[in-house]
């Protein structure tokens, strides 16, 4: 399996920019799918797997409780599971409710965030099998528009796009720090610009345009928009007539409610940011059509009812892995690439997250879906891990994460209160800190170097976590989508450190401007120095930052004063 960062970065989803909007729908389960759903449990595949001792059966009330468990540790309010085997539905359900506080059911839409790519990469085989282009093709042969400042960029092929290794990258070409394009055709003319981070071919980069030009090609080719050639020659055919593709992230669906992010163990509705997802993240589905996606690639290429949506050899090319991390074409890989045990693929959109699972050889497959994102999608992914660990058998009973991303999140909140209090602390008592400290700017730079270190790494955390995510991009919206309780920390730290900075420099300025008023104050008072005008004495004073020497009113010598206080 890839290594754990590279799997935490992958599950990050297709989102990029800043636009924030606030749209909320009523639910409206759709009974229509679950007559579609029954037709398919019906359809038995012509090799029985019970023959070669795989169980056929699932513990359906084992798995209910684990995943409803699970969600209630986790804060998660909703989800709804898949499982099938070969061309047969063995379970589908939903569990919690969704932010209208509607109960979700196999039949409640969901946004299924980076498994679109799936999606994408099959519309892109059934154009091979109609002889429309070959994956080794260069992309800029069928596709003009498709052209980069780097004139590697002529040679990336088709095949390159989907398997995520053509040299486009996040840290390179910025995918949600950029005005968002609207259309397909404008995410592909938006990389003009764009340089690559390797020869094409050589090094995987998980990078969500790569999909947006490889649906802009099936637009161009089959002479229909992605979403009308996706809903009529994979959709339909596949038996998923609630399924359908949306632009943005945060596109009205009828049905469709606000996804959730979870901050110290409170769910919190809210709309998504936004983003531009089409091709790669763009697929809204429901647990019911999601059955019978799996079915199509358990089934040797064919839906449940039979009908052929792509050759047996383009599927095998799906699920081959080709890029040098075991990436496939829209599927991530485990085991041996010539004969992989698992292909799964996660996705996250900040507010939904999704993840799906095709275990070659029983014939498995599983499809879990949840309407919140969380902290790394650490709590998800322990769950599907574990619920794919006892549908395979390697566990007799289902176990989640152990890790709870809440205790954290309150260790966060302690931490947080902490550097509030402290930042307090440090603008209050700043006069006394000012006033007993060696004045030489060295010093004070390296007395107030704590809080400038701070500041500074609170400026560049999102480059910090962009480096942990294996260079995706990172933007403060996606960190406070993401985690919201570290944010508030990283954000409350900046604001003590900074008001800390600023309180105790103005008070040495403000402590240097007395002085210098105090001395000009003595020195209009001295009656005289000898062999100076009170007014010479007085410029000197000022000049040079010093008292005059003189005597008090006592008879006693004035020493110089110092700048040890003052400065």
């Amino acid at each position: 399996m890839t290594n754990l960062r590279a799997q935490l970065a992958r599950q990050r989803q297709d989102r990029p920019s800043v636009d924030r909007r606030s749209r909320a729908l009523r639910l409206s389960c759709r009974l229509a799918s679950v007559v579609v759903l029954a037709a398919g449990v019906i359809v038995i595949p012509s090799g029985s797997a019970a023959a070669d001792g795989i169980p056929t059966q699932v513990d359906a009330a084992a798995i209910d409780k684990f995943i409803g468990d699970e969600l209630a540790a986790a804060s998660i309010p909703g989800a709804a599971v898949a499982i099938t085997q070969g061309a047969r539905v063995l379970h589908v359900r939903g569990y919690g409710h969704d932010s209208h506080h509607v109960a979700v059911t196999a039949s409640t839409l969901f946004r299924i965030a980076s498994l679109s790519k799936s999606f994408t990469s099959l519309a892109v085989l059934q154009l091979v099998d109609a002889g429309k282009l070959s994956l080794d093709d260069p992309v800029a042969t069928h596709l003009p528009e498709f052209r980069l400042a780097d004139p590697r960029g002529a040679s990336i092929t088709v095949r390159q796009l989907l398997d995520q290794t053509s040299g486009l990258a996040d840290r390179e070409v910025s995918d949600r720090n950029r005005a968002q394009p609207t259309t397909l055709a404008e995410a592909t003319t938006s990389l003009n610009s764009a340089h690559l981070v390797a020869a094409p071919g050589s090094q995987f980069n998980y990078h969500n345009p790569n999909y947006h030009v490889a649906a802009r090609l099936v637009e161009t080719l089959s002479g229909e928009t992605f979403d009308t050639y996706l809903r009529t020659h994979v959709l339909q055919p596949a038996g998923m007539p609630a399924s359908l593709t949306t632009n943005t992230d945060d596109q009205p669906v009828p049905g469709l409610t606000d996804g959730h992010v979870v901050a110290y163990g409170q769910p919190i509705a809210t709309a998504a940011p936004g983003t531009f997802v089409g091709g790669a993240g763009d697929v809204v589905s429901t647990a019911a059509d999601m059955a019978h996606w799996l079915i199509l690639h358990t089934n040797g290429g064919r839906a449940a009812d039979g009908t052929r949506l792509v050759s047996e050899r383009s599927l095998k090319e799906i699920h081959a892995a080709s890029a040098p991390s075991g990436y496939a074409l829209g599927w991530d890989t485990d085991g041996p690439a010539a004969a992989p045990t698992r292909l799964v693929h996660s996705g996250n959109l900040l507010t939904f997250s999704a993840y799906q699972a095709v275990l070659p050889e029983s014939g498995y497959g599983v499809a879990l879906l949840f309407n919140s994102g969380s902290a790394l999608m650490l709590e998800q992914t322990g769950i599907f891990y574990g619920l794919l660990d006892f549908v395979e058998g390697k566990s007799s009973t289902p176990s989640g994460p152990r890790f709870n991303t809440s205790t954290l999140d309150l260790l966060l909140a302690c931490l947080s209160t902490g550097v509030l209090v402290l930042g307090a602390r440090g603008v209050f008592t700043s006069r006394r800190w000012a006033t007993r400290h060696d004045p030489s700017p060295a010093r004070m730079v390296l007395r107030l170097f704590p809080q400038l270190s701070v500041v500074g790494l609170a400026v560049v955390f999102p480059h910090i976590a962009q480096f942990l995510m294996d260079g995706r991009e990172v933007s403060w919206v996606d960190a406070a989508y993401g985690w919201p309780a570290l944010v508030i920390f990283v954000v409350g730290a900046m604001t003590a450190s900074a008001a800390t900075l600023v309180a105790r420099v103005w008070q040495l300025s403000r402590l240097r401007r007395e002085h210098r008023v105090d001395w000009a104050a003595e020195s209009l008072s001295l009656a005289n120095v000898p062999g100076q005008p009170a007014s010479a004495a007085l410029m000197l004073a000022v000049s040079t930052n010093q008292p005059p020497e003189g005597d008090d009113d006592e008879g006693n010598k004035r020493p110089s004063r110092s700048g040890r206080d003052f400065y």
